[in-house]
């Protein structure tokens, strides 16, 4: 795996040592409201990963439980039992008898599923306002293009016109996250100018965000809205819906609407970043090359490649050695799920011999030209020229 180094990073613990000591605060960066909401999507997945199975595993546990409790209360109703164990045998039966009903109608493994799957959403709402909220706060030029009317007596309740500001943007905000995600999305390509829905899993995205409805608001029973959504943007069921069917969710179908939403708020952020502050640029293709970065060392290869294949079609990168980076990570993530020949093909997009020692090892190993990458180690010696294992 390949990680670039920042010059942050390169100028060591002084810098920071001496920023604390002024007290400075430092720039909002537009990383932060990416990371927090990978950070809660990657919870999701580690609750779902730990709580449902032992969920399925008592739910079951405990109808062996019940089942074996009924079978010896049964024994003390022989006729050879004496009439007093009859009657409180009867009555173990009875209570037995109504939780075997409690349990039968329980659904705990459901419950998770639904809870963890409509909170996936909760974290992906939260995001979308602290991403236009910081958008705002690096480009203050945006703040003219708020078209809000306001009372001369509201206006006069703020102490500021900075106050007045965060008021107004404050209310853009709740206005963006109560509408629909193809109306969210619409919104911000309109304030933005930007295309933000021209990607293949889009269709996938809004079917999953109308689910997330159907189980806030009726338990996942197919509505008529719902159809007529997953129709406008192009979304094709392998089995198709019909009114009034209940839908589930299950492990396969919720694991991958984590990878999916995760690359949507990536992607969004990133290529909002990109647009509102061009400047950043490096920046912004530091924090993605961080990002796949980590999923690779995660062993998350669906993200990674998915991520990789987002980096690649960027319209402009920082500089070539990134976009070299982001070659090398996506090759190692479809090597890694036995796509080799694909990884190959990848790399040879790129002439490799008048690049550094790194990206020839990179090459050269995920070739499995294994004695062009030992006479390459031995050129490299203990320390190469990129940084290949950073803490963050």
């Amino acid at each position: 795996m390949v990680e670039s180094r920042s010059p942050e990073e390169d100028s060591g613990n002084g810098q920071e040592d001496s920023a604390l000591s002024s007290n400075a605060s430092p720039e909002p960066s537009l990383r932060e409201p990416i990371d927090q909401v990978v950070h809660r999507i990657l919870d999701i997945e580690e609750c779902a990963l730990e709580y449902i199975q032992k969920a399925s595993a008592r739910y079951n546990e405990e109808a062996d439980k019940l089942k074996n409790e009924l079978s010896q209360e049964q024994k003390n109703l022989s006729d050879d039992k004496p009439n007093s164990h009859r009657l409180l045998a009867l009555r173990s039966i009875r209570s037995t008898i109504r939780q075997i009903d409690r349990h039968n109608k329980s659904s705990p493994v459901r419950t998770l599923e639904q809870s963890l799957f409509i909170h996936l959403f909760a974290a992906f709402d939260k995001y979308i306002g602290d991403l236009v909220l910081m958008l705002y706060q690096h480009n203050q030029d945006l703040y003219k293009n708020i078209n809000r009317e306001i009372a001369l007596s509201e206006a006069l309740k703020y102490d500021s016109m900075d106050a007045l500001r965060h008021a107004m943007l404050d209310k853009e905000i709740e206005a963006i996250r109560r509408k629909s995600y193809t109306d969210q999305f619409k919104d911000l390509e309109n304030r933005f100018s930007i295309t933000l829905t021209k990607f293949d899993e889009w269709p996938y995205f809004v079917e999953r965000a109308q689910r997330r409805n159907l189980f806030t608001h009726c338990d996942g029973v197919v509505s008529a809205q719902y159809l007529e959504i997953c129709r406008s943007v192009g979304c094709k069921f392998k089995e198709q819906k019909q009114i009034g069917q209940r839908l589930d969710i299950g492990a396969k179908y919720f694991f991958h609407s984590c990878l999916l939403v995760a690359q949507v708020a990536i992607m969004l952020g990133q290529t909002l970043w990109r647009k509102v502050i061009p400047g950043q640029i490096d920046k912004a293709d530091l924090h993605l090359v961080h990002i796949i970065f980590h999923y690779l060392s995660d062993e998350k290869w669906a993200h990674a490649i998915s991520l990789s294949k987002f980096a690649l079609s960027l319209p402009r990168v920082s500089t070539d050695e990134v976009e070299r980076i982001f070659t090398v990570n996506y090759a190692i993530a479809l090597k890694a799920i036995n796509k080799g020949a694909a990884a190959k093909k990848i790399l040879d997009k790129k002439d490799w011999t008048a690049t550094t020692y790194d990206f020839k090892l990179a090459y050269a190993v995920l070739s499995e030209k294994y004695a062009d990458a030992e006479e390459l180690m031995k050129k490299i010696g203990k320390q190469g020229e990129l940084s290949t294992s950073i803490e963050l």
